[in-house]
């Protein structure tokens, strides 16, 4: 379990027609707000532009640093950002 400490959330939307990024190109953690796990793929802090890893998604914060959420066909998944 992770005790996140947010100062800054989101929705994370539109993820059935683009790609998720902040504007400003901060990085975030996610939220799972959704009933169960979620596989997705996600830019890391650290990763080059345009290299993805698929990684899963528990229900609650997670201890990701990401800078940006793939485009996903899954729909229905309640997620948010933060930082």
């Amino acid at each position: 379990m992770i005790s996140a400490q947010i100062g800054k959330m989101g929705a994370i939307t539109n993820l059935v027609n683009e790609n998720f990024s902040l504007d400003d190109g901060q990085c975030f953690n996610v939220k799972n707000d959704g009933i169960q796990p979620v596989a997705l793929y996600v830019q890391l802090a650290g990763m080059q532009d345009g290299d993805f890893i698929e990684t899963n998604f528990d229900i609650g914060w997670n201890p990701e640093i990401v800078k940006v959420v793939k485009q996903t066909s899954l729909s229905n998944i309640k997620l948010k950002w933060g930082y």
